[in-house]
């Protein structure tokens, strides 16, 4: 009986001590590692969603998540294949999270968005705090898929081991936008090339804010190549959504034409315009509080699908330093109206004029990916429309690469299409600007006219210049033009002599709905006297200079033998020759202006034997043909390995 008691009274010691332990939380308890089904946690704070409750539950919701940080997503364009869960990270914009300390399956894991220019992003981000790796994170957000994965967007708070990162997660009522003042600019755009699909857009000194409803901003691609930003409220969770989308601070003095402009569309609008509305504000911050005053846009989108560009004058605003806010409200997730963005610029023109419609594009290399004989294909005039020195450049909007047009001084310089027969019609011409260099650019858009015998007749130009295009962000323009009848035409892009810099050109679009090419665009001919590197119409010294080796070949090239290099291009030799392993050639006879000679290498073999002046003076001031490379030869714009050499006339 004895032996009966002291087992019960152990029995009932074991299960009062085990609750007791039950009782005592972890110093920083993490839910539900797979012992609990189902939802664990209630995505409070306090009690926040374990990662398998976060993974069911992607429906939009406002809540807590909690978890271990065990890695990044490195590359958005491979998620699933560039999941880093050791140190060293690059990614600065994401973390992934998980139950376990040790996990490395990204299946079993929770993507979490960190947002630029936040508390958040600079305190977690594992590029930069490497040592977070394996401690525990509670983030605030919004429960949507990132990356393709589960994932925690629009994050708003954190707890890093318990102590709290960023605040508590409320906003400043007096400042409810987080606007800073304190460093403002005089120019500013954003062109949402780097947009990347269905994710909260992020920029640098921009605001993206999610005030109610967890929805931001987000990037959209249409067609592979449109970017801009979009804010909805369709498949959300809740009733009520506001969103903000706000420039950099800007004196309003230092913007050009005090205005900022930008393009607008719309999608549902038949359906869902009772539900949602899009307004433009002046912001400023008085005292640290924030002022809004809604600004008058004329021309606000109605119709589905169709860019329309648009200004917000502040003129009244004048001497005041602020901001410009888009603000998005809605009052439905089921019948939502998307309100869209592209080509927010301080100023004219640059994002406030036409851009190309609907209709049918004609151009077929505007991207300028494909070029022969140092042109890009459909863009040499057998006019005078194109008279710039064109450059291939990697330098690119999109795709490979875009076309650099040369600029100079005083003088303005044209990139010229091949010329096309257009139809009566309205056509919209477009192109996207930067400046090669850090010296600022200037490009104006137009077309000229081109008679039956091809000469050109008067340039039709837009009424705005581009001004002020600089290296750091593409700009575009648009030009609409109409003709009453059938015109052959050649469209061109003026590089401004004033002040005339290197320019760059991309994506350019000509588009009609009413219009077309009659008979495809014309691919020129070579006439007599344009060289094009063939044996009929070879190049000339000039020629090899200013291509300076952007073309192989071999091509045919015509000069004059006006002495020997020997060693360098500073030592010519024009008598008592010493050298037999090259020529040097030139435009004219008894030219010695060292940057207007070519050397040419003489390969062992007949063509030495037959023209190295060394054996040969009697060759000295022949007019030849040569058909060799173009190549840098004694550090200079040259021709190497030659394949014949004949004299004129011979």
């Amino acid at each position: 009986m004895k032996k009966i008691l002291n087992a019960l009274f152990l029995t009932l010691l074991a299960v009062f001590t085990f609750s007791s332990c039950s009782d005592v939380p972890a110093p920083y308890d993490i839910l539900g590692e797979g012992d609990v089904p189902g939802l664990t946690g209630d995505g409070t704070k306090e009690n926040p969603y374990s990662i398998e409750a976060a993974q069911q539950k992607q429906d939009g919701t406002i809540a807590w998540v909690q978890g271990y940080i065990v890695g990044t997503v490195e590359n958005y364009e491979d998620p699933s294949g560039s999941a880093k869960f050791a140190a060293p990270f690059t990614a600065k914009n994401n973390l992934l999270i998980a139950a376990s300390a040790t996990e490395t399956n990204v299946k079993n894991c929770v993507c979490v968005q960190l947002s630029s220019g936040t508390e958040l992003y600079s305190k977690l981000n594992l590029a930069e705090n490497a040592t977070n790796l394996g401690h525990i994170l509670a983030i605030q957000g919004s429960l949507e898929k990132f990356y393709g994965f589960p994932g925690v967007k629009s994050t708003t708070a954190a707890t890093l081991d318990g102590k709290d990162v960023g605040g508590s997660g409320e906003t400043d009522p007096d400042n409810p936008l987080g606007l800073d003042d304190s460093n403002p600019v005089n120019s500013f755009s954003a062109t949402f090339d780097d947009a990347v699909n269905n994710n909260d857009y992020l920029l640098t000194n921009w605001y993206n804010v999610a005030v109610t409803g967890g929805r931001r901003w987000q990037g959209k691609i249409f067609n592979n190549t449109d970017k801009y930003i979009q804010a909805t409220s369709y498949n959300a969770s809740g009733s009520n959504f506001e969103c903000w989308f706000v420039t950099p601070a800007f004196k309003v003095d230092e913007i050009a034409d005090k205005t900022v402009s930008f393009k607008c569309a719309v999608y549902n609008y038949a359906t869902a315009a009772a539900n949602s509305n899009l307004e433009v504000y002046f912001l400023k911050l008085v005292n640290g509080k924030m002022e809004s005053s809604k600004l008058t846009i004329d021309g606000m989108p109605t119709t589905d699908n169709t860019w329309v560009p648009l200004e917000a004058k502040l003129d009244s605003y004048a001497g005041q330093t602020g901001f410009v806010g888009f603000k998005y409200t809605s009052t439905s997730s089921t019948e939502a109206l998307s309100y869209r963005l592209d080509d927010i610029q301080a100023g004219k023109g640059q994002g406030g004029g036409e851009t190309p419609g609907e209709g049918t594009e004609l151009l077929t290399n505007g991207g300028f990916e494909n070029w022969a004989d140092g042109y890009p294909i459909g863009w040499k005039s057998t006019s005078t429309a194109g008279n710039a020195t064109l450059e291939q450049s990697t330098d690119k909007r999109s795709g490979t690469y875009s076309v650099l047009v040369k600029g100079v001084s005083s003088s303005n310089k044209r990139l010229g299409s091949a010329e096309m027969t257009l139809k009566a019609g309205t056509y919209m011409f477009s192109a996207y600007f930067k400046a090669a260099t850090a010296d600022i650019a200037s490009a104006r858009l137009g077309y000229v006219p081109v008679d039956e015998t091809g000469k050109a007749g008067s340039y039709v130009y837009d009424a705005d210049y581009v001004n002020g295009i600089s290296n750091e962000d593409w700009v575009t323009k648009s030009f609409t033009f109409t003709l009453s009848g059938e015109q052959k035409i050649c469209l061109v892009i003026m590089n401004s002599g004033n002040p005339g810099k290197d320019l760059l050109v991309d994506d350019v679009s000509l588009k009609t709905e009413d219009g077309g090419i009659v008979g495809g665009v014309e691919e020129p001919d070579p006439e007599p006297g344009d060289a094009d590197g063939t044996e009929a119409h070879p190049y000339s010294a000039a020629d090899v200079i200013t291509l300076n080796s952007t073309r192989k070949g071999p091509f045919y090239v015509k000069a004059y033998i006006v002495g020997a290099a020997d060693g360098a291009m500073s030592k010519i030799q024009t008598s008592n020759f010493s050298v037999d392993t090259n020529i040097v050639v030139a435009d004219k006879q008894g030219e010695t202006e060292v940057n207007k000679l070519v050397p040419v290498q003489l390969p062992s073999g007949a063509i030495r034997t037959a023209w190295a002046l060394k054996t040969n003076p009697d060759k000295l001031g022949k007019q030849v043909i040569i058909q060799a490379n173009l190549e840098n030869y004694f550090s200079t714009p040259g021709l190497k390995s030659p394949t014949s050499i004949t004299e004129v006339g011979k």
